[in-house]
């Protein structure tokens, strides 16, 4: 494993467990900070463009939840280059919604990039699949 990998799996435990305790201040640290952000999410608005829209996201995602999410990851594979980088994987995360249970796994790609030696997430995209017959996504699906 190369340094650069070991930084961005670092990276992602950071963002982990600053996520899981609802910390905006150090999710927020984890992304590239400016307008350059872009994102593309399972929860509407679906897409966010620049950096307040995407911090406004995670307050509500936050403010959403009963108690603190949680999240789990699998099968993540880092490929980078030089500055810039992205992850592939699947991402797992549960909790409880007004008094309603979740359980999710979603597939996520997460694009990087290197600044002042840092590996910082400047562009996320989640999804879940989509049953062509019904053109529903599949929330039960399980890697």
């Amino acid at each position: 494993m190369t340094q650069d990998e070991r930084q961005i799996r670092a990276l992602r435990a950071e963002w982990q467990n600053a996520v899981q305790s609802r910390d905006l201040d150090r999710t927020m640290a984890t992304y590239y900070p400016g307008e350059e952000y872009l994102g593309f999410d399972v929860m509407p608005p679906f897409s966010f463009e620049g950096w307040e829209s995407f911090r406004q996201n995670w307050i509500t995602f936050f403010e959403m939840f009963d108690e603190d999410p949680v999240f789990e990851f699998k099968d993540m594979k880092v490929h980078c280059s030089g500055d810039v980088a992205f992850t592939t994987g699947f991402t797992r995360f549960m909790g409880s919604v007004a008094g309603n249970k979740i359980d999710l796994w979603t597939r996520e790609t997460i694009g990087l990039r290197k600044l002042d030696g840092q590996w910082l997430m400047i562009h996320d995209h989640v999804s879940v699949p989509i049953d062509l017959k019904t053109g529903a996504g599949v929330t039960d699906y399980r890697p």
